[in-house]
């Protein structure tokens, strides 16, 4: 008899116990701050213009040429973001496979002024988008002329941009 009183005082407390219910309640706020996208505008191509015979190089220039090539970000207003670029890129004659080495430049501004552009001395560079979310980059080139077999170039700059 004792010992069938003994697991019905455990039966009574176990039951008390489990019985108990600590509630506790916590709040946990979350936010987040979608960024839109940055979309990268090809405004225009390179244009190397005519090559003059004699001429070792061409070079074209991202803030005095109007032959650079233009591209045009739009994102968030006034958002810091980081701009990386092809320095080097070897084309290849679409006819004789020769290879044409490219090296590119880029200057930039908030405003769509290519002469009062700033010159791109890092890669990846950061810049920030004016207060429409705007910002302009000219894209130049120099490449050699030496032994060049006239032709159409093929190859790929790439301009990656992301936020900060």
């Amino acid at each position: 008899m004792r010992l069938a009183k003994y697991i019905f005082v455990l039966f009574i407390l176990g039951s008390g116990l489990f019985g108990q219910q600590n509630k506790s309640t916590v709040e946990l706020n979350i936010s987040a701050n979608v960024m839109d996208q940055i979309e990268v505008i090809t405004i225009s191509d390179i244009d190397a213009g005519i090559v003059l015979p004699g001429q070792e190089e061409k070079v074209i220039s991202p803030i005095t040429d109007g032959g650079a090539g233009v591209l045009r970000l739009e994102g968030q207003a006034n958002s810091s973001i980081q701009v990386s670029y092809s320095v080097q890129v070897t084309m290849t004659n679409l006819e004789t496979s020769q290879p044409l080495l490219m090296n590119y430049m880029l200057s930039g501004s908030p405003e769509n002024n290519q002469s009062a552009s700033i010159l791109f001395t890092a890669n990846p560079e950061n810049v920030i988008l004016n207060a429409s979310g705007v910002y302009y980059m000219w894209v130049g080139c120099r490449f050699s002329l030496v032994g060049l077999v006239p032709g159409q170039y093929d190859g790929d700059f790439i301009v990656e941009v992301d936020y900060n």
